[in-house]
């Protein structure tokens, strides 16, 4: 009977069955006790110099490696994944209560499969830290069920296309990770486009819209046709009064600054629009100033932030009296549309009581005060109380 070949008996003794290419080698779960420490001992003191065991260390160094670290024993593929991405039990939890069929779906997608996903988004092509990539897993594990092909040309397309840096493309994974899922020609190029030729701009403003595509991935959620595209027209009409009737550059600035202007409701943006103009009396001119200047106000709340700062700077009977008549406040806007931006609890009110104490009047204030830091603030005051005071 034919002898054994060295590798042959030693997959016997050792309980490892050896595939032909060698690619891999199944060890029962636990190891064997003590069958790594062979690897370990210097080759004098093994039990047989020039064995099975020196065979295979010299023709299969990896193999040997491997079975040099009691720690390096093949794993069970769902040990090693939360090894791998050093998940803690209620991050596992999350994850599996996520995934279909849960553990079994890791097992199925096979250790290879996950080893080369997660090290291509830990490589030098998209940018991830360890830890970005273990709460990117854990948001979004379905992730791990999408092609690596698939994966790797809409990271391509950002990097290459878009021109994302590296740092830009881990920032708008980390803000939006289901963006990998979208199609390249379906959804996502034609989204760019659209920013880029009918938002305004062109080539000459494509940094402003890469800005827009790492810092508000969500834009590629929106279809063209129901959401952005609507929304264009609806900013840009002149038909009724209260409108905006954006032209293409104040459209460019307006997306640039803020882009949510695109997909929040026509509902939502025209009842903050109709309150500007009604509270303010604005005409459609000084509505569409303050809107080019600072759009962001269209993102704030009109029932838990506008209406409550128009009625404090225009109560003349509240415990803290600004006492601004609509003309003054419509002055301290357009000037700086941001004033209905800042906390009415942490910023306004502490400010203007202090105000009140050492009888300065916020109407013959900087039109900017309330932008000035802590700092600077406390600074200013000081010098109108040491040496004389704004009053009415």
């Amino acid at each position: 009977m034919r002898r054994k070949s060295g590798l042959m008996a030693f997959s016997a003794q050792w309980r490892i069955s050896v595939i032909p290419s060698l690619a891999l080698i199944l060890i029962l779960w636990p190891p064997p006790p003590n069958r790594a420490a062979a690897f370990t001992r210097p080759r004098s003191t093994q039990a047989s110099p020039g064995g099975v065991q020196d065979k295979i260390a010299l023709r299969h160094p990896h193999i040997a490696k491997q079975l040099s670290y009691p720690e390096s024993f093949i794993r069970p593929t769902e040990e090693w994944f939360q090894y791998y991405l050093n998940l803690s039990k209620l991050e596992q939890t999350k994850i599996y209560s996520r995934l279909p069929n849960g553990i079994d779906c890791i097992r199925r997608l096979g250790r290879q499969r996950l080893h080369e996903w997660l090290a291509f988004f830990l490589s030098d092509a998209v940018g991830l830290d360890p830890s970005m990539l273990r709460k990117m897993i854990v948001s979004r594990p379905h992730l791990l069920l999408y092609k690596l092909s698939n994966v790797q040309s809409t990271t391509s397309y950002f990097r290459e296309e878009v021109g994302l840096s590296s740092n830009d493309f881990a920032s708008l994974l980390q803000a939006y990770p289901s963006v990998l899922m979208y199609s390249i020609d379906g959804r996502l190029r034609p989204t760019v486009e659209f920013l880029q030729n009918e938002c305004g701009g062109g080539e000459d403003n494509w940094e402003s819209w890469r800005r827009v595509i790492h810092s508000y991935p969500k834009i590629f959620s929106h279809s063209l046709e129901k959401t952005l595209r609507p929304k264009i027209k609806f900013l840009c009409k002149r038909d009724s009064r209260k409108s905006l009737g954006l032209s293409r550059s104040e459209l460019s600035q307006v997306v640039a600054k803020f882009p949510p202007t695109l997909w929040l409701s026509e509902e939502n943006l025209q009842s903050k629009l109709d309150f500007l103009s009604d509270s303010l009396d604005l005409d459609d001119l000084e509505l569409r100033s303050i809107i080019v200047s600072y759009p962001q106000v269209l993102g704030l709340s009109l029932e838990k932030n506008l209406m409550p700062k128009v009625d404090f700077f225009l109560d003349v009977n509240g415990s803290i009296n600004c006492g601004l008549s609509k003309s003054q406040l419509k002055e301290f806007v357009i000037y700086q549309p941001a004033l209905l931006a800042y906390s009415l609890e942490n910023r306004l009110k502490p400010r203007i009581t202090r105000m009140q104490e050492k009888n300065i009047f916020f109407y013959y204030c900087p039109k900017n005060l309330m932008s000035y830091t802590d700092n600077k603030f406390d600074s200013w005051m000081s010098t109108q109380v040491s040496t004389w005071s704004i009053s009415e």
